[in-house]
């Protein structure tokens, strides 16, 4: 059994296009005050299905209440519709994944996205705020997401019952989006130059603001990205190998490969609150990343791996910690990775552990920096081999350009002199060597 409404004729405009039907389909439909503005329709089947205007809507229970302008579904269900942009998804929240930076970014046509959400429970939808209840599934290009419950705000109402809804519905967008209940998003971006990301976010709750950018979310949750070239490069050179001020080391620290794979992991407790417009994430309270290369795209890093940490891994604690995208610099058309810890950090690698109140790393710069806050300072300790004597510093900032293999010392307290070799010339940093080559 299915019903097809059609505006009357006579309520046509000469010359226009006769106005898209809705169609109803059902194995048991009931439906009062047919030819009023207020009519409303019951309609069941395996599935029932209303299409028509933009709109394909499937479930077992489907209510049309064309006065109200509400469509509502009593089990599971799904919902596809035509939108201007796509769903905010991993490729707005990752920052860390290789976005590429063209000169002007290409507007889409109209009505280029398509969104498609499934449900198990229930949802009801006014023509402004869709709510979706129990396990929610939604899908937008390479982006799928996941939650006990889904609120999606539309920037423009969709009247059901005017002739000019399928237009609107092709020019409405997401404005805002409210997911609860468990929420995990997976997202896949590939760029014109190949660069390639895989991110996953699992979070408590999550609220974004297409209008502003803003981002906001409870955890506990993680973060994992993987992607081509990004490995993090945060190690420390050998005695002998760079030192103070003006001092380079003679063999720079090979740059990775730009077909290897590199893996960020990051859990935090508090929650996340970041910007998607300006490509910026904060993790907050008890914050624990690792990063370092991984052979498969399904591969991870685990911090607290019995073996300890893997091979050229780093791995960072913290209260807070900050990922970004510098703008892009000349000659690099993706944008650059930054990344900032603060409170409590420390940082270990291969040989090494540091202890500041603030850390930030560069990208574009190929720069560590570790930095005290005036009431304790940023110390380094190093040790060349499991039993070796262990090298420490301690000073208000220490800079490490990695690729150069240079070290910068500003305001030291504290040199460990038991580990300099040699004689004469100025001091050096324990286990970073000194002098010129």
């Amino acid at each position: 059994m299915h019903l097809i409404e059609e505006p009357e004729a006579a309520a046509r405009i000469p010359g226009q296009p006769a106005p898209e039907v809705i169609e109803i389909r059902g194995d048991q439909l009931q439906i009062s005050r047919a030819t009023r503005f207020d009519a409303r329709a019951v309609v069941s089947g395996r599935p029932a299905q209303v299409a028509g205007r933009g709109i394909d809507l499937q479930g077992p229970l489907v209510e049309f209440d064309r006065g109200r302008n509400r469509l509502s579904v009593d089990g599971a269900g799904k919902l596809g519709l035509p939108i201007a942009g796509g769903l905010p998804g991993l490729e707005s929240l990752a920052v860390a994944s290789p976005v590429a930076q063209p000169a002007a970014q290409p507007v889409p046509p109209v009505g280029a996205g398509r969104l498609d959400i499934g449900w198990q429970g229930r949802m009801d939808f006014d023509g402004l705020t869709a709510r979706f209840v129990d396990r929610v599934v939604t899908t937008s290009g390479d982006t799928a997401l996941r939650a006990g419950s889904l609120d999606v705000v539309f920037t423009k109402q969709i009247d059901f019952s005017a002739s000019t809804s399928d237009r609107t519905a092709r020019n409405t967008d997401v404005a805002r989006i409210a997911c609860g209940n468990g929420v995990r998003i997976e997202s896949e971006s590939v760029t014109a130059e190949g660069g390639k990301s895989v991110e996953k976010l699992f979070l408590r709750d999550l609220l974004v603001d297409r209008g502003s950018g803003e981002v906001t979310g409870n955890g506990p949750g993680r973060l994992a990205s993987t992607r081509f070239g990004a490995s993090p490069g945060i190690s420390l050179p050998a005695p002998g190998q760079g030192g103070l001020p003006g001092t380079v080391a003679p063999a720079p620290t090979p740059a990775p490969r730009p077909d290897e794979l590199s893996y960020l992991g990051v859990d935090f407790q508090r929650g996340i609150r970041g910007n998607i417009n300006r490509r910026q994430m904060e993790f907050h309270q008890r914050v624990e990343a690792i990063w370092g290369p991984v052979g498969g795209w399904n591969d991870t890093l685990d911090a607290h791996a019995a073996g300890g940490l893997p091979p050229r891994a780093v791995a960072i604690t913290s209260d807070v910690l900050s990922v970004g995208q510098a703008p892009p610099v000349p000659g690099v058309r993706r944008g650059t990775l930054e990344l900032g810890a603060a409170g409590n950090v420390m940082v270990e690698g291969e040989a090494f552990t540091a202890r500041s109140s603030r850390l930030s790393w560069s990208e574009a710069k190929d720069l560590l920096v570790f930095e005290g806050d005036g009431r304790s300072d940023a110390q380094l300790f190093r040790q060349e081999r499991v039993g070796a004597p262990t090298s420490s510093a301690s000073a208000g900032k220490i800079l490490y350009w990695r690729g150069l293999n240079q070290v910068e010392v500003n305001d030291a307290r504290f040199i460990d002199l038991e580990q300099l070799g040699g004689t004469g010339g100025a001091p050096r940093l324990p286990g970073f060597g000194g002098g010129k080559p």
